[in-house]
Protein backbone atom coordinates (compact mmCIF):
# COMPACT_ATOMS: atom_id res chain seq x y z
CA UNK A 1 0.00 0.00 0.00
CA UNK A 2 2.55 2.43 0.74
CA UNK A 3 4.66 1.41 -1.42
CA UNK A 4 2.38 2.43 -4.73
CA UNK A 5 1.95 6.47 -2.52
CA UNK A 6 3.87 8.77 -5.05
CA UNK A 7 5.30 12.27 -3.62
CA UNK A 8 2.46 14.43 -4.00
CA UNK A 9 0.49 12.01 -1.74
CA UNK A 10 3.31 12.12 1.09
CA UNK A 11 3.89 15.80 1.01
CA UNK A 12 -0.68 15.79 1.05
CA UNK A 13 -0.38 13.53 4.52
CA UNK A 14 2.41 15.11 6.01
CA UNK A 15 1.27 18.52 5.70
CA UNK A 16 -2.63 17.23 6.91
CA UNK A 17 -0.80 14.94 9.49
CA UNK A 18 1.23 18.52 10.83
CA UNK A 19 -2.13 21.21 10.45
CA UNK A 20 -4.32 17.98 12.68
CA UNK A 21 -1.18 18.58 15.76
CA UNK A 22 -1.34 22.97 15.44
CA UNK A 23 -3.73 23.02 18.67
CA UNK A 24 -1.58 21.22 20.71
CA UNK A 25 2.22 23.33 18.86
CA UNK A 26 0.22 26.16 20.03
CA UNK A 27 -1.01 25.32 23.68
CA UNK A 28 3.13 24.12 24.13
CA UNK A 29 4.53 26.97 22.44
CA UNK A 30 2.00 29.75 24.84
CA UNK A 31 2.80 27.05 27.60
CA UNK A 32 -0.75 26.98 29.01
CA UNK A 33 -1.86 25.29 32.61
CA UNK A 34 -3.38 22.60 31.13
CA UNK A 35 -1.59 21.44 27.97
CA UNK A 36 -2.36 18.05 28.59
CA UNK A 37 -6.24 18.68 28.39
CA UNK A 38 -5.62 20.34 25.00
CA UNK A 39 -3.62 17.60 23.98
CA UNK A 40 -6.03 14.67 24.63
CA UNK A 41 -8.85 16.83 22.76
CA UNK A 42 -6.59 17.39 19.88
CA UNK A 43 -5.48 13.63 20.06
CA UNK A 44 -8.73 11.63 20.58
CA UNK A 45 -11.34 14.35 18.17
CA UNK A 46 -9.16 16.63 16.33
CA UNK A 47 -9.86 14.56 13.08
CA UNK A 48 -13.59 15.25 13.68
CA UNK A 49 -13.31 19.01 13.20
CA UNK A 50 -15.36 20.34 15.31
CA UNK A 51 -13.19 18.89 18.26
CA UNK A 52 -10.17 20.13 16.32
CA UNK A 53 -11.68 24.03 16.43
CA UNK A 54 -12.10 23.70 20.50
CA UNK A 55 -8.36 22.26 20.96
CA UNK A 56 -7.32 25.49 18.61
CA UNK A 57 -9.61 27.86 20.96
CA UNK A 58 -8.38 26.04 23.79
CA UNK A 59 -4.65 26.05 23.22
CA UNK A 60 -5.58 29.99 22.58
CA UNK A 61 -7.92 31.18 25.28
CA UNK A 62 -6.25 28.79 28.59
CA UNK A 63 -4.20 30.85 30.98
CA UNK A 64 -0.32 30.70 30.46
CA UNK A 65 2.25 30.13 33.17
CA UNK A 66 5.68 32.41 33.13
CA UNK A 67 8.88 30.55 34.08
CA UNK A 68 8.98 31.47 37.57
CA UNK A 69 5.63 30.02 37.80
CA UNK A 70 3.25 32.95 38.17
CA UNK A 71 0.16 33.51 35.68
CA UNK A 72 1.24 35.54 32.10
CA UNK A 73 -2.61 36.37 31.30
CA UNK A 74 -3.70 37.62 34.59
CA UNK A 75 -3.97 41.71 35.97
CA UNK A 76 -1.02 42.50 38.11
CA UNK A 77 0.60 39.03 36.97
CA UNK A 78 0.35 37.99 40.34
CA UNK A 79 -0.64 33.85 41.08
CA UNK A 80 -4.43 32.87 42.21
CA UNK A 81 -5.03 31.05 45.17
Amino acid sequence: MLSNIGPLELLIFVAAFLVLFVPSMVAYRRKVDRLWLVVVVNVVGGSTGLLWFLALYMAMAMRTRAADGTPLNVPGGTALS
